[in-house]
C-alpha cells in the first residue's frame, strides 16, 4: 500500500524551475486586491465562477444544453437532467466554499460533504458515501477507452485519506513546506486514491479552490483555474499519467503534475492582470478590442473578447468588431455564432 511522505515530497520539489514559477505567482498574487476595486468586478467574479463550473463538470464529461445554463445558474427552474443536477450541485459546492473556507478544517468530512453537495440534489444516498467497487481513471476519445491509472482498491481508501489528510495539515503547519506545492502534491495523491465511485476529478478541483482560497491565494474568483486545466487538458492528462506511474509502490516522480498545477495558478494570475490591463486602458472600446484581438497567438472568438472586457455591453464590442473589420484592421477567420477574428 501507498506510503505517504508529504513533507518529503514537497521539500525534494524545490528545484530551481519550481521556485521560479512559485515566486512569479507571488509576485501576482496581489493583483487580486486591485481586481477587487475594478468597475463591475461581479460582473467578472460571475464570469468566472461560471466558467469554472462548466470546465470543471466538462472535464468530467458532464454537459448542459447551453440554452439552459442560465436557468441553471440563476436556479429560476427546476434542474431536469443528472447532467444539470452535476452542474448546479457543483456551484452550490463552490458556494459553501465560499462561506466557509476561512474557518473551516480540512478534514475527510469536508471533503465528503463536497462530494455529497454535487449529488445531494439527484441522489443524495450517493453523495459523499466511498466506493465499494475497483475504479480505473481512463481517458476516452471517441470509441476508445485506455486506462490511464489504476486507483487504490476500496478496502484502503480511508486509511489512505487518513493518512494523506493528516499529513497535509502537519505539513500545512510547517514553515518549510511550500503550501502550492503541497497543494498540488495532495491533489495527485488524492486522485490517485480515487475514494468515491464518481466525481473524483470534480471534487479534486473543489478541493483545489478551498486550499488555494484558504491559504490567501483566490484568483479563482477573478479567473477560472479550471478552465484553463480544459484548455491543456491533454497535458492535464500527460502531466497525470507522469506522476501517477508507480504510485502505489512509493516511486512515482510528482514534478510533472505539481509543475502543471502551478503553471495553471500563474496563467490564471496573468490572465488576470491582462483582463485589468485592457480595461484600464484610456481608449475607446474599438482600440480595446483591437488590442486583444491583435495580442492573440491564435484566432480569437467574440465570447473571450466579451469576457476580457466584461464590463463594455456585447452591443458595443460587436460594433467595434464590426468597424475594425470594415477599416481591415482585422480580419474574419470563421462566420456563423462562432466566429473567429484575427489581426491581419
Amino acid at each position: 500500500m501507498k506510503m505517504f511522505d508529504l513533507k518529503g515530497t514537497v521539500l525534494a520539489m524545490s528545484t530551481p524551475s519550481v521556485i521560479s514559477l512559485l515566486n512569479y505567482i507571488e509576485m501576482y498574487k496581489g493583483k487580486t486586491f486591485a481586481a477587487d476595486k475594478m468597475k463591475k468586478v461581479e460582473q467578472l467574479r460571475e464570469i468566472a465562477r461560471h466558467s469554472h463550473v462548466l470546465a470543471s463538470n466538462a472535464i468530467g464529461s458532464v454537459y448542459a444544453d447551453e440554452s439552459r445554463l442560465e436557468a441553471i445558474f440563476k436556479k429560476e427552474e427546476q434542474a431536469e437532467t443528472l447532467q444539470e443536477h452535476m452542474i448546479r450541485g457543483y456551484d452550490s459546492a463552490l458556494d459553501l466554499i465560499d462561506e466557509v473556507y476561512k474557518f473551516q478544517p480540512f478534514d475527510r468530512s469536508f471533503i465528503s460533504t463536497l462530494h455529497y453537495y454535487i449529488y445531494k440534489d439527484y441522489n443524495p444516498e450517493f453523495g459523499g458515501r466511498f466506493k465499494d467497487s475497483q475504479n480505473y481513471i481512463q481517458e476516452v476519445k471517441g470509441d476508445n477507452i485506455r486506462t490511464i491509472f489504476v486507483s487504490a482498491a476500496p478496502e484502503e481508501v480511508l486509511p489512505l485519506l487518513e493518512n494523506l489528510i493528516y499529513q497535509f495539515n502537519q505539513c500545512a503547519m510547517d514553515e518549510e513546506c511550500n503550501k502550492l506545492i503541497l497543494i498540488a502534491a495532495f491533489m495527485l495523491d488524492f486522485m490517485c486514491i480515487h475514494p468515491y465511485n464518481h466525481g473524483n476529478g470534480r471534487v479534486s478541483r473543489l478541493v483545489l479552490d478551498f486550499l488555494l482560497k484558504k491559504f490567501g491565494y483566490d484568483i479563482d474568483n477573478y479567473f477560472a483555474i479550471a478552465y484553463l486545466m480544459r484548455q491543456h487538458l491533454d497535458e492535464y492528462i500527460d502531466a497525470f499519467e507522469a506522476s501517477s506511474k508507480g504510485w502505489s509502490d512509493n516511486e512515482n516522480n510528482y514534478a510533472p503534475f505539481v509543475t502543471f498545477i502551478l503553471k495553471r495558478i500563474l496563467e490564471a494570475y496573468r490572465k488576470l492582470d491582462y483582463i485589468m490591463e485592457i480595461n484600464n486602458m484610456d481608449v475607446d472600446t474599438d482600440e480595446k478590442v483591437y488590442k486583444i484581438v491583435v495580442d492573440s497567438a491564435t484566432p480569437i472568438g467574440k465570447g473571450v473578447v466579451t469576457n476580457i472586457l466584461y464590463a463594455t455591453s456585447q452591443a458595443t464590442i460587436e460594433k467595434a468588431l464590426a468597424k475594425l473589420l470594415r477599416d481591415g484592421r482585422i480580419q474574419l477567420i470563421t462566420k456563423g455564432r462562432y466566429s473567429k477574428y484575427f489581426r491581419t
